[in-house]
């Protein structure tokens, strides 16, 4: 969600369709969460947060979405934030709920549910988190800076929405790739390097027959 690289793009390929990958809508708004509970930490205590600390606690059950989020890890945030209690439970509990929204928009793509969705629902998520920011959230500014970024590129989000565009994939193969180079400690051999690279990034796709390498039996 970069306007540089919007900006290059359309002046590249001004008649193709410009889409923005779900993956960075969600991250841009579990950002927000995290903003705002580190923001909520250090106002009143003036430091960072501690394991001690109650919004803490919850720090890595905050990112999960409505689809992923147990009971019981809902009910711990719940019950985490009445025990905190004023504008910092307020301020938490309200950002978690925002962020569930752009999270629901989300979920109604193609990729996800095996069937195509309509413009309508999309705009009907699309506005049941931008009249959230406006009434609960207009005093959080995490919450409005999400819904201004999110309203800048909707056209691009719903785009890849109702065609259930990603590069998930690709993504998944330079993780794979920056993993091999971290676990051979670097590498000098650019041949053998993309060698190692193909090799762990096709094991998904590979075929039955391509058995692992084993080592030979030591020879006495």
């Amino acid at each position: 969600m970069s306007t540089i690289y919007k900006s290059a793009a359309r002046q590249a390929l001004p008649a193709e369709l410009l889409a923005v990958d779900p993956f960075h809508v969600a991250q841009l708004a579990n950002k927000a969460v995290g903003d705002v509970r580190r923001r909520t930490t250090h106002e009143p205590r003036h430091r960072r947060g501690r394991a001690s600390d109650p919004e803490y606690t919850i720090k890595g059950l905050l990112p999960g979405g409505p689809a992923t989020l147990t009971d019981r890890g809902r009910e711990k945030i719940l019950t985490t934030l009445a025990d905190l209690g004023g504008d910092e439970a307020f301020a938490i509990g309200a950002a978690w709920r925002a962020k569930n929204l752009p999270l629901d928009l989300l979920a109604l793509s193609p990729a996800r549910t095996g069937h195509a969705t309509t413009r309508t629902d999309l705009n009907r998520a699309l506005t049941r988190f931008l009249d959230y920011r406006a009434t609960t959230g207009q005093t959080i500014p995490e919450i409005v800076t999400l819904a201004e970024s999110i309203s800048d590129w909707h056209i691009e989000i719903t785009g890849a929405l109702l065609h259930g565009l990603s590069n998930a994939a690709t993504e998944g193969v330079n993780r794979l790739i920056k993993l091999v180079h971290r676990t051979a400690f670097g590498m000098t051999n650019v041949a053998n390097q993309q060698r190692r690279a193909r090799y762990a990034a096709s094991r998904s796709t590979r075929d039955d027959w391509l058995h692992p390498v084993t080592p030979h039996p030591k020879t006495t």
